[in-house]
């Protein structure tokens, strides 16, 4: 993919998140990760990575460490999954039910 079109997907992305009312992480570190994925230095999973340890990092300094250790692995499946109803009930009281990804349909635009 040439810079271009990454520049382009991200304005893309960005766009829609601001359509529909979600908030964009103003952090400066978020913004070079981005850049350096448009400018082709990191693959999108690298970026991701890289954020989400900065934002665990950014959580421990706000709470001082407490909930540092705390804070479970994000697990590269959960990021993107949604609760699967029709799954099975759990054979341990307690734990948590099976997730599972879905897709939202979108219509093409008509001219």
């Amino acid at each position: 993919m040439t810079i271009e079109r990454r520049r382009a997907a991200a304005a893309k992305a960005f766009e829609r998140a601001r359509r529909l009312g979600l908030e964009i992480d103003p952090d400066p570190a978020f913004a070079a990760l981005i850049q350096s994925w448009i400018n082709g230095e990191l693959t999108m999973p690298e970026a991701r990575e890289r954020y989400l340890a900065s934002l665990k990092d950014r959580t421990q300094r706000a709470t001082g460490g407490l909930l540092g250790s705390a804070l479970p692995e994000i697990a590269e499946n959960e990021t993107t999954a949604a609760i699967d109803d029709s799954a099975p009930p759990s054979a341990e009281a307690g734990q948590p039910p099976v997730l599972k990804r879905r897709r939202r349909r979108t219509r093409a635009k008509s001219s």
